[in-house]
């Protein structure tokens, strides 16, 4: 599973979290994994089978930076696709679609 975070003591003797990379990763990861599910990405039974070579330097970059190997790796790679945010290129879309003469409060 994902990298967990380190913990130190804050003023006044309570934990708190630092904020490394590797936790960072891991809410990135949890957070992802947790979309996919909450949107029926995830539902059901794993029936896909995949079977082919990736670059090795790539696969050990990938598993090094999100802390996970094998099926995980490849569910959460799937999970940062299918979720992608097509913000911009949607709002790139839409230059020029508002009439000039329309008063946006200026």
């Amino acid at each position: 599973m994902a990298a967990k975070a380190e913990t130190g003591e804050a003023p006044g003797g309570t934990t708190r979290r630092k904020n490394t990379a590797g936790a960072v990763m891991s809410q990135r990861v949890s957070s992802t994994l947790t979309t996919a599910a909450a949107t029926g990405l995830t539902a059901g039974r794993k029936g896909k089978q995949l079977s082919g070579r990736v670059h090795e330097t790539l696969f050990e970059a990938a598993a090094a930076k999100s802390g996970l190997r094998g099926t995980e790796l490849i569910d959460y790679a799937l999970a940062k696709v299918a979720l992608e945010d097509d913000f911009a290129d949607r709002l790139i879309a839409l230059k020029g679609s508002i009439p000039k003469d329309v008063d946006l409060g200026a």
